[in-house]
């Protein structure tokens, strides 16, 4: 599989598998298979080998397609329980003229991702927000590199959860027979395989409405902000219908996809579906306005938990690109109705389009592939996630080895991850308070120049503008002729 890399996300409606390739022209998907979901509820796993089996069977499914055997895949990371926090790092350079590298900057993200945490949990996804040198403060990566300094700072946001979300999907790999390639979480992955280059830069929200949660992925300046998982979706609306109607599951899932809508004021007043079953005999009536009623209550709510998600990232006025929709959920009338009210945002629906070749595989461009196609790209082309590589059989040491204070090389390594004291906190933002503040001044200073510099060159335009004495006498005596 050299020259593909193959992609499984783990869906409570689907599991997919997406195989692809980079070509001159772009990442093109070769390959898409997926089956619906056994084993598998809100993106954990609770029946391994109901999922061990739909793997094994869609890795055959690829493996007939190409020609080719499938021995290491991607996953995607998906689950109820997703927790966020901030955590600042300072790292002592041994030499602090030589250049910062590409490499340097990946080894202390990796790093993270050994990060000690409370409740045996593991970090999913190390995301690095800014950086900061001693004559630079608060940049990005790509400014980051090339530059010199005896120190780096740099802020992350780790996004965490139970290991056992990984340590499945690792057994369940090893039982068929795959190596783990990289573990990403899904709603990074929907971001990627549906959102443009510029939405990604000028802030966006993806919202991914899943059968049974609602995924969201906050991104901005092409940097993950915040990521959040609501435990809201399709699926609630189902449950809904049935419960308020009195007919069956299947009978819900149905009129849902083929009759409902988002708003009750477009829906027919006055009409009725007439539920049949095989016999032809009656199953029940629903109203559509009543269906309409419980479709907008369920997702309104769905909607004031997306609303709530972004105001408190912190980004909520600073989305120029507002909000897009993707999932299967989005097929639903009317839904961009009811988004653009409650969400206050512009909003458009997405599937994978302009992320992959033309001649990718067809399937792939349905909102359903979203993901797994998301994971491809990723692996293949790295823009949004920072997830590292599982390399179990072969261990590289790294040429510089980093640790939560300290950059160095050819130190006794030690056995845990040490954070920031609390003192040294203290010191660190003190410092950061006093580089801000000092540009700030900087700042205000210039600007005192730039309006002073004005000032003068409106003055000599003014001057330069008005007429002279002489000008003006002329002026006086050519209206006295007259």
């Amino acid at each position: 599989m050299s020259r593909y890399a193959a992609a499984l996300d783990f869906g409570s409606s689907k599991v997919a598998l997406a195989v692809g390739e980079k070509t001159p022209g772009g990442i093109r998907i070769i390959s898409y298979h997926d089956t619906a979901s056994a084993g598998i509820e809100c993106g954990e796993i609770i029946n391994d080998f109901k999922v061990e089996e739909i793997v094994r069977t869609l890795v055959a499914q690829a493996e007939a397609a190409l020609s080719e055997k499938i021995d290491e895949v991607t996953v995607g990371l998906s689950g109820r329980i997703l927790h966020c926090k901030e955590l600042p790092c300072q790292i002592n350079r041994t030499d602090p003229k030589a250049y910062i590298t590409e490499e340097e900057v990946r080894q202390i993200t990796r790093t993270r991702y050994n990060a000690t945490l409370e409740g045996g949990d593991t970090v999913f996804e190390a995301a690095p927000q800014k950086y900061s040198t001693e004559e630079r403060f608060g940049i990005n990566h790509d400014e980051l590199i090339g530059m010199v300094g005896g120190t780096i700072e740099a802020t992350f946001r780790l996004f965490y959860g139970k290991k056992t979300i990984l340590d499945r999907r690792i057994t369940i790999l090893e039982n068929c027979g795959l190596k783990l390639n990289k573990a990403i979480l899904a709603p990074i992955a929907s971001a990627r395989a549906v959102l443009t280059k510029p939405e990604m830069e000028n802030g966006v929200a993806l919202v991914d409405i899943g059968k049974s949660s609602t995924e969201v992925a906050i991104i901005k300046d092409n940097i993950v902000r915040s990521v959040a998982i609501i435990p809201f979706g399709g699926e609630s609306v189902t449950n809904d219908i049935k419960n308020v109607t009195g007919i069956t599951n299947r009978w819900a899932e149905t009129i849902k996809i083929q009759h409902g809508r988002c708003c009750e004021e477009f829906a027919v007043e006055n009409k009725k579906l007439v539920l049949k079953n095989e016999n032809d005999s009656d199953d029940g009536e629903v109203e559509i306005s009543l269906l309409a009623r419980v479709i907008e209550a369920r997702m309104s709510e769905i909607f004031d938990a997306v609303r709530y998600v972004i105001e408190q990232s912190g980004y909520g006025q600073k989305l120029t690109s507002g909000v897009v929709i993707t999932g299967g959920t989005c097929h639903l009338d009317n839904i961009l109705q009811l988004a653009v009210a409650l969400l206050g945002q512009k909003v458009r629906l997405a599937a994978p389009q302009g992320a992959i070749t033309g001649d990718s595989v067809e399937d792939a461009f349905d909102v359903y592939a979203a993901t797994a196609v998301g994971l491809v790209l990723e692996t293949l082309d790295p823009m949004l996630s920072h997830a590292v590589e599982f390399k179990k059989d072969v261990v590289v040491e790294p040429t510089v080895k980093v640790k939560d204070n300290q950059l160095f090389e050819d130190e006794p390594e030690e056995e845990e991850y040490e954070p920031l004291t609390a003192r040294e906190e203290r010191e660190r933002r003190r410092e950061e308070e006093r580089r801000a503040k000092e540009l700030r001044r900087q700042q205000e200073a210039q600007r005192k120049q730039e309006e002073k510099e004005r000032k003068a060159r409106e003055k000599a335009e003014k001057k330069k503008s008005q007429p002279s004495i002489f000008d003006m006498l002329f002026s006086e005596s050519d209206k006295d002729k007259a």
